[in-house]
């Protein structure tokens, strides 16, 4: 039998329901992101490989906020790339907004290592490896080191071609010694900015860790 028709029409009357707070993070922002120090070449990368105008400029810090932009190929498959904002030194413990930058990182599912190669800021390229390597092992609460990778050496439209050589052969080794996941035999270098040597052979290593990457994705759902 029915209910009584009062509490019929009670149920039926709109009553306050409940009010909840809820913050929503986006846990996956990008393909690949890029890694690197300000200044190293990620938004010029960015820009040469994509539709994406990242504001670029010589001086550090240039980005500030995450920019994705969209690698298209011949077949309609795409790659969404990540510039991530400059990592520095002890951004693992907070310095420069560390801990927001890699949280960008982490929303990434695979790596690419971009270091300033001529050295154009006085900087080291092996040593800035190290340190990059460095603050991702130590960032709390992530697998960052042991995601598929790329390592990139750009600006070498600055450099002599011997020395080109023998900085990417001391990346390898530094490479194989972090312990960075490289899914390249070799290091790839290239003219980001300039005259956009190396591209076109990143474009398919960046394709060929983006694949494998999605593959360790559908493995994971499936087991």
């Amino acid at each position: 039998s029915l209910p009584n028709a009062n509490y019929i029409s009670y149920r039926a009357q709109p009553h306050d329901g409940e009010i909840a707070h809820l913050e929503l993070e986006l846990k996956s922002i990008a393909d690949i992101g890029l890694v690197g120090f300000p200044n190293a070449g990620k938004s010029s990368l960015l820009r040469a490989m994509s539709a994406a105008s990242p504001e670029v400029a010589p001086y550090p810090f240039t980005t500030l906020h995450p920019l994705i932009g969209c690698i298209e190929y011949s077949d309609a498959f795409r790659v969404r790339v990540a510039d991530i904002p400059g990592l520095i030194d002890g951004a693992s413990h907070g310095r420069g907004k560390g801990h927001d930058f890699l949280r960008h990182i982490e929303r990434t599912h695979a790596l690419l290592y971009i270091v300033d190669a001529a050295g154009v800021d006085f900087r080291n390229p092996i040593s800035d490896l190290e340190v990059l390597a460095r603050e991702l092992e130590n960032y709390e609460h992530s697998d960052l080191m042991e995601r598929r990778a790329l390592v990139v050496a750009n600006k070498i439209d600055l450099m002599h071609p011997d020395h080109v050589l023998e900085v990417v052969s001391n990346l390898q080794d530094k490479t194989i010694e972090l312990g960075i996941q490289l899914e390249e035999e070799d290091i790839l270098s290239v003219s980001a900015g300039v005259t956009g040597q190396g591209l076109e052979r990143l474009s398919k290593a960046i394709r060929r860790v983006v694949s494998k990457s999605q593959a360790d994705r559908e493995l994971q759902d499936t087991t």
